[in-house]
This record gives structure tokens, sequence and C-alpha cells, in this order.
């Protein structure tokens, strides 16, 4: 679910405020993210979902969300090829995996 060695990278290049920082970022902009991924999956605007999705999975890779990272991922692809069925299934999986991401990170509890 969490490769720590992504958060320690992060540790060597800038402390623990870095390690913070990017933590606070993601769990602020992930639902965002999702809730946009949502709206392009329920209005059929695949380009939507796809943004969403890269955006989502460049952040999850920073902070070590491998789990994650590999749904968004997989939804990216699908959306760019306007696969509906695999895109609303993907971006339930996405909502998911990002609460269970939240609960394991430092400082990520009751967020």
């Amino acid at each position: 679910m969490l490769d720590n060695k992504a958060l320690e990278r992060l540790r060597k290049l800038g402390g623990d405020r870095l390690a913070g920082r990017m933590i606070a970022l993601f769990l602020e902009t992930g639902p965002e993210r999702i809730q946009a991924a949502r709206a392009g999956e329920r209005a059929g605007d695949f380009d939507q979902v796809r943004r969403a999705a890269h955006s989502l999975k460049s952040s999850a890779g920073n902070i070590g969300a491998t789990s994650l990272q590999a749904i968004a991922d997989r939804l990216e692809q699908h959306a760019e090829a306007g696969q509906a069925e695999p895109v609303f299934r993907l971006v339930n999986e996405l909502e998911m995996a990002f609460a269970e991401v939240r609960e394991r990170l430092p400082n990520g509890e009751n967020r």
C-alpha cells in the first residue's frame, strides 16, 4: 500500500518538513481529484477523468502510495481509451484506495 522508501527520500531531500508538506498537499488535493474523476465519469467526459487520474497518479507516486498510483494509472489508460465500464469500476476503486492511504499516512488519521 505504502512504500516507506518514498517518504524517506523526501525526508532526505527536505527533512520532515518537506515530507509533511507533500503529505498535506496529497491529502488536500486528493479528494478534489477524485471528485473531478467522478464528475467526468458521470458526464462521460473521459478527458476530465484522464487528467484527474494522471494528476493523482503523480502525487501518489511522490509519497509512495503505490497501490493508489497503480489504480490511477489504469484509470488514466482506460479513460484515454474511452472505456466506460472499467472507468466506472476504477473510479470506485480509486475512492476506496485513497481512503486507505489517508488512514495509513503519518498524520493522516481522522482527515
